[in-house]
């Protein structure tokens, strides 16, 4: 994957059809696969690629997610996808509210990410409110830290580290509502992305950094749906209760889903916050230094 990340242009989208193809011939996965059991993927150097842990969730962790919608974005502008009206379907009963809303105690704002501006909490934390929408995260968000802690434990550590020097930062410079914001904030990543009744078309995500991953985690009643990562040839059931790991930067993914009420949360770390702290950035996670008590089997490897 070291020389499939190097073939990559800085800002590779996933979208366009025929660069992707020119990327599919080079590196061609050897053959197509379907998981539905417990699974990690790792590349001919042994770097893990996918994390895969169908089931591991209860539909009552994302309760307390349910109302955070409210305050949802869509869009009429087609350049935006992630949040194009098209690309939502209602809900059967109305109990969710189609959408997306990026959450995060301490980002920069889109454009931003250059020298001479400062993090800021997001429009969503904003307000008496948004105390309420951190409280909702935590259980979730403890979940998903200690899930890292196993799949990638320098990212973790990255991560924690962010967390206290932001914290810190936004104390010397009295920045209140960010402080309390991470005072209360309980995962290692900065930013989390509720997603509700989206289809999601082939994508990738650039400002994912190769080497980390973003947890991606699903819950809801809803037909039989597939996350395909095209690039790699492997297709998963994503069913309710299912979390998913990897870099977004790397894996070309896709997902469509038609009915039902589903919602997704996407845990990831953006690298200028990072940088903005002083956090070094960390390597691939290696299978071979992973520790767990009962360790998942592996059964095979691809060559990219």
């Amino acid at each position: 994957m070291v020389r499939y990340n190097d073939a990559l242009d800085k800002d590779e989208s996933g979208q366009s059809g025929k660069r992707e193809e020119i990327l599919f011939n080079r590196f061609p996965p050897d053959k197509e696969r379907f998981l539905a059991t417990p699974s990690v993927v790792v590349d001919a150097g042994g770097r893990i690629i996918v994390w895969y842990l169908p089931g591991v969730l209860t539909a009552m962790i994302m309760v307390g997610l349910l109302g955070l919608l409210k305050h949802s974005i869509t869009t009429a502008k087609t350049t935006q996808w992630r949040t194009h009206r098209s690309h939502f379907h209602p809900s059967p009963d109305g109990m969710i509210t189609p959408g997306c809303i990026n959450i995060s105690p301490a980002w920069f704002q889109q454009g931003r990410e250059v020298h001479g501006f400062s993090p800021e909490v997001s429009a969503a934390l904003k307000g008496d409110a948004g105390r309420n929408i951190t409280t909702s995260l935590q259980r979730s968000g403890i979940i998903v830290s200690a899930a890292l802690r196993v799949m990638h434990p320098d990212l973790y550590w990255a991560g924690m580290a962010t967390q206290v020097r932001l914290g810190e930062w936004a104390a010397k410079y009295e920045l209140d509502e960010m402080s309390y914001h991470l005072r209360h904030w309980t995962s290692v990543f900065n930013v989390v992305s509720v997603i509700c009744n989206r289809r999601t078309p082939p994508h990738r995500d650039p400002k994912c950094r190769p080497a980390a991953f973003d947890i991606m985690t699903t819950a809801g009643i809803y037909q039989l749906v597939i996350m395909d990562f095209m690039n790699l040839g492997i297709k998963f059931l994503y069913d309710s209760g299912s979390m998913l790991a990897s870099s977004c930067r790397l894996v070309r993914h896709y997902m469509n889903v038609e009915e039902g009420n589903r919602m997704v949360t996407a845990w990831y770390m953006r690298d200028s916050i990072h940088n903005f702290v002083g956090t070094p950035s960390t390597e691939y996670s290696k299978y071979s230094n992973i520790q767990c008590s009962d360790p998942v089997e592996k059964e095979w490897s691809t060559d990219m």
